[in-house]
Formats: structure tokens, C-alpha cells, sequence
């Protein structure tokens, strides 16, 4: 074990160089790090208050964040600066692995942090110069402030429960062996001066469409450089990137229906983005679809096969079906009773049949590249100190097993390193099926009018975009005011680019639709599927929301998959009150 432990410190004191050296200033890496051991180790021996359990497990987390932003308008530069900042978590566990404080959900508490407002833990700022002292100050601050609202919980969880059978016996941590792990790669060179003018060229495409309302082309490049250690003594180093390009456009009807248009492309570097000309030709694109769609037919409803493309087909899949096969344990309240978590249906269904025997789906987290593409949600080690697991969670159709953390549940008592964000989550899914049941476009196509043919329906529907809630919450809404229509409903998503398809195989593009009813159940329902595949990235919703696990609101995924040929399937016209259009023209174009 010292052996190990040795070895470890070698190679975990060569990769802080890297951290370090993006820092103005930094502290030599064995001050940061001796810092971290040896409040720990204090924290562990002399932390306790009267009459309240000692911590039996603590994990300090230091990261370095930096963040290029650059957004433009309308072929002028809105935005350009860098954001850096250093952030430190602790988790503290008191009472045993059996019984703890976790796994209680408290609403009085604040959102993400301690319930007192003077001391963060879980997301605390803290200086850029940092050397033994100074942090050492920090983590006895935040270390304090865990502690406190750890007892309170623990005693809280234990007053809930007092005088009630416990159905839930299961233990609420599972405990590991030391070891150190490094996941890094080197930071690329972020040439903001090209990125700005790539993004005013971008938004100028929008000059030549007078029905565009309002744009937008944001690219941004994160990095985050980890420090990660606990009581177990298990650490690590870790490099997250994630560079992306998002582009929006809004549009509104005669009748006063807003439209809107996004286009998006993740990569984990720069280089890995389209390069400009393809970005000029998917601007262009996206502008002249929106413009088409104003003079689009409203959608009516329907119910009937529908077929999924492209991002329309991964966003069904990561928002409807994937965030089912990651584990959640549902937390006690203050009422001592378990609330049941949404996105829960396969926690007991492991073995069961999910999908149709001809398809599979592989967990692939350590998976880094498909084709051409980066995948954003590629990663070696998770939150927990966890190497991320290889599966395959359905096998012809039958669920194998579930993404899992250090939290047992009932089917499944061990992680297999999926905790991103504060708890289970999908990164990287491969979808694939068995050849005879993959069919060209135009097959495919031809199943689905045959299907309308046989319930004696004049078309079907083509769904070849669907609008992703990230995008939707960060971009739309700010930009709109709110004023955007969008799914509110589980199961319901907006559909920004549907067609009808005519038995004659005419193509008419619709508005103004929501893909409604959407199950899991409904993946049951997949007759056949395209015979090429595609990579997707976008920042994914967390399977457990952050109000509950303290963690991310989004996540980067990936996920590998065709196009999926559903039996039946329920498009829903948006009803809504629209704002009546603006009285005059936007000024550019009105200009003589």
C-alpha cells in the first residue's frame, strides 16, 4: 500500500505542475496538496461537537475554472471577456456507511449550499493566490460549515425516522480502497481574436434576412483543472473541456406564433469544431428555414408513426428514455416517507425486456472520439474518485443493468463510476441494432406511409429537430423574454422542425407542433431504424435535479444512434395566446 501510495504521489505532483501553472502566482503543488492532507487529517481527528457524531468521511474538491466567452448580433461583437476563478467543495459524512446524514431531503435548506449564508462549502470562491496558510484557512472555513449542516441533517434524518418502520435499510454509502488516478489532457491554445471574428461573420449571415426578429452566436471554451482527495485516501487529477458553438434565431408569424431556429456544435477542443465555412453554410441554413417556417402551415394533431432524424432522434432518446438507466435512491423526508424521484421507471426492472429485442444500447464513458466527432461526454473518472465503467446496459432489448454511484439501491449496491454532477448520470450511449432490422432513409420512409396507408392517415410526420433544454433556458428564454412557447408537460417536447410526409413522398414543412405523450414505454414502440449513425453532443439535464443533489444544472453527453421509426406517436398543435408581430419593420431593412 505505500508502495502504491508513493507512486501515486509522484504522478499526481508531476500533473499539479499543469494545474499550478495556469494560475498567476500559484503556490508550489506540494503546499496545495499537503494543505488538503493535513486539514483533513485534523478535521478527521479533533472535529466534533458535543453530544453529535464525528465525521467518519470527508472529500475536499479545489478546482480551476476558466471560461472564454464571445457573443455577437447581427455582425457586430455584444460580448467577448475570460472568467477565472478557483472553487472549493466539501463533502462531510457523519454517523457510519450504514446510517448517515445523506439521503434526506431538507427544503429548508438553501439551494447549493449551507444554510447559513456566511460560509460556503459546496461551491465556495475562493483566491487565485493560494499557498499553505491560505488554504489551509479556507478549507477549515468551509470544513466547519459542512459539518454543521451535516449534524443537522444527521439529527433531522434521525428524528424523521424515530418512530417509523424503515422500509429503506439499505446502507447510504459504500466505502473504497485508497488509490490516485490522473485523467488529463493538455490545454489547447484558445485563439480568441479568430473566435470573435468567426462569430461576427456568423451573426452578419443574419443581415440578409429581414424576417429574422432577433439572433444570437455565442462560442464559449471551459476548462476546468480538478484536485481531488478524501478520507479513503483516494485522489485524483482531472481536465474537463468543452468548447461549443450555439446559434438562435427568432422569427413571428402573421398571427403572432414566435418561431425560432438553433443550431449547435460541442467539441472537447477547438480544433474539433466545424471549421468556418461549414458554420457559414449551417447559419445560413438554419436563417433560411426560419424564414421558410413563417409561411408554413400550422400543424395539426396527429397520431400515428412518426419518424425521428438526426437530432431529433438524440434528443428523444437523452431527454425521454436515457436518464432512466442511471440508479436514484429516493430520499426520506422530513414526513419520514420516500419520495419517489422522476425518470425512476427501470430501478426495478432490471432484467426485464425495454426496448424491442433488436436493439442495444453500450455505455461507453471512456470513449473519446466517433468518426470525426469529439464526444463532450467522455470522461475516465468520476466525481466519486470512481474509473468509469464499459457496459452494456440493454442487451437485445433486455435492461442489464443501471449507471450507478457510491449510493446502493436496491438492484444495484456498487458503483460503476457514473457520478457526474452529484449524482448517477448518463454520459456516452451507443444505440445500435441488429442488420435486418436497419433500413435505408427511404425504406424507412416507406414503412412509415405504409403504416399511415393501413389506419388510413393522408400523411405522416418527419421530425428532424427538437428543441434542447439547455438551449431553451440559457439562450431562447433570455433572448425571447420569456415570450417563447415551449413543452412544459413530462414527455412533452417542442419540435422546431417537423414535415409532412405525402404518400406521393411531397415533403411540407410545418410550425407551431409539440411531440406530446412520450414515455418510456414508448421505445417499445420502435419498428425499425436508419442504417447509418450518428454522434450527438449537447448539455444534457441532470437525471436528479440539482434542487436535490446540489450539483450541475447541465451536463455535456453524447450519444451515438440512427434514426428511429416509431408505431405511434403523438404530435400536438401549440394553442397558445401569441403578442401581435411589431407594427414596423426592423429598422436594417427598412432603411432606403
Amino acid at each position: 500500500m505505500l508502495r502504491i501510495h508513493l507512486l501515486a504521489g509522484i504522478i499526481l505532483c508531476y500533473s499539479f505542475s499543469i494545474f499550478a501553472q495556469s494560475q498567476p502566482n500559484p503556490a508550489p503543488t506540494q503546499e496545495i496538496f499537503r494543505a488538503m492532507r493535513d486539514e483533513i487529517k485534523r478535521s478527521m481527528n479533533e472535529l466534533q461537537l458535543p453530544s453529535l457524531e464525528k465525521p467518519y468521511y470527508i472529500q475536499y474538491s479545489l478546482t480551476h475554472n476558466s471560461s472564454n466567452n464571445i457573443k455577437a448580433s447581427f455582425g457586430s461583437l455584444t460580448e467577448s471577456h475570460l472568467a477565472q476563478d478557483n472553487r472549493l467543495a466539501v463533502g462531510l459524512r457523519v454517523g457510519s456507511a450504514q446510517f448517515d446524514n445523506t439521503n434526506f431531503f431538507d427544503p429548508a435548506l438553501g439551494f447549493f449550499g449551507s444554510s447559513d449564508d456566511e460560509e460556503r462549502f459546496k461551491s465556495r470562491s475562493i483566491p487565485t493566490e493560494l499557498d499553505y496558510s491560505a488554504l489551509r484557512r479556507e478549507l477549515w472555513l468551509a470544513t466547519d460549515a459542512a459539518y454543521k449542516q451535516s449534524a443537522e441533517l444527521y439529527a433531522k434524518k434521525q428524528a424523521a425516522l424515530k418512530n417509523r418502520v424503515r422500509v429503506d435499510t439499505l446502507p447510504d454509502f459504500t466505502l473504497y480502497s485508497s488509490t490516485s488516478n490522473v485523467d488529463t489532457i493538455p490545454i489547447p491554445t484558445f485563439d480568441k481574436v479568430y473566435f470573435e471574428h468567426l462569430a461576427v461573420d456568423l451573426s452578419a449571415v443574419f443581415r440578409d434576412f429581414p424576417a429574422v426578429t432577433l439572433s444570437t452566436v455565442a462560442i464559449e471554451f471551459n476548462t476546468k483543472q480538478e484536485l481531488f482527495i478524501n478520507t479513503e485516501g483516494r485522489e485524483y487529477v482531472r481536465t474537463d473541456l468543452i468548447v461549443g458553438v450555439e446559434i438562435v434565431a427568432t422569427a413571428q408569424a402573421k398571427d403572432g406564433m414566435p418561431l425560432a431556429q438553433v443550431y449547435s456544435s460541442y467539441s472537447r477542443t477547438p480544433s474539433g469544431l466545424p471549421n468556418r465555412d461549414s458554420l457559414l453554410k449551417a447559419t445560413r441554413a438554419l436563417a433560411q428555414k426560419l424564414s421558410q417556417s413563417l409561411t408554413a402551415p400550422v400543424a395539426q394533431a396527429y397520431s400515428g408513426p412518426v419518424l425521428f432524424e438526426d437530432q431529433a432522434a438524440a434528443e428523444v432518446f437523452l431527454q425521454i428514455f436515457a436518464p432512466n438507466l442511471a440508479t436514484q435512491r429516493p430520499p426520506v423526508t422530513e414526513r419520514g416517507i420516500s419520495d419517489n424521484p422522476q425518470n425512476a421507471t427501470f430501478q426495478n426492472k432490471v432484467g426485464a425486456r425495454v426496448m424491442p429485442e433488436f436493439l442495444s444500447v453500450a455505455v461507453t464513458p471512456s470513449q473519446a472520439v466517433f468518426g470525426t466527432t469529439q464526444l463532450v461526454g467522455a470522461y475516465r473518472i468520476d466525481d466519486e474518485a470512481i474509473p468509469a465503467e464499459s457496459f452494456q446496459i440493454i442487451k437485445g432489448g433486455y435492461l442489464k443493468g443501471l449507471m450507478s454511484s457510491r449510493t446502493p439501491t436496491r438492484r444495484i449496491k456498487t458503483s460503476n463510476g457514473h457520478n457526474r454532477g452529484g449524482a448517477a448520470m448518463f454520459s456516452v450511449l451507443d444505440v445500435s441494432a441488429s442488420k435486418d432490422r436497419t433500413q435505408s432513409y427511404t425504406k424507412l420512409r416507406a414503412r412509415m406511409l405504409q403504416l399511415c396507408k393501413d389506419r388510413d392517415l393522408p400523411y405522416g410526420i418527419v421530425v428532424r429537430k427538437i428543441l434542447n433544454p439547455n438551449i431553451l433556458m440559457t439562450t431562447l428564454y433570455n433572448l425571447t423574454e420569456g415570450d417563447f412557447p415551449f413543452a412544459r408537460t413530462p414527455g412533452q417536447m417542442t419540435a422546431i422542425e417537423a414535415y409532412r410526409i405525402y404518400p406521393n413522398g411531397r415533403e411540407e414543412l410545418v410550425r407551431g407542433c409539440d411531440v406530446a405523450g412520450m414515455t418510456v414505454q414508448s421505445f417499445k414502440e420502435v419498428l425499425a431504424v436508419g442504417d447509418r449513425k450518428t454522434a450527438y453532443n449537447c448539455y444534457a439535464l441532470p437525471v436528479t435535479a440539482a434542487f436535490f443533489s446540489g450539483g450541475a444544472q447541465f451536463l455535456p453527453a453524447s450519444v451515438i444512434l440512427p434514426a428511429l421509426l416509431f408505431e405511434d406517436i403523438e404530435i400536438r398543435p401549440i394553442e397558445d395566446d401569441f403578442t401581435k408581430p411589431p407594427i414596423l419593420p426592423h429598422p436594417f431593412f427598412s432603411r432606403k
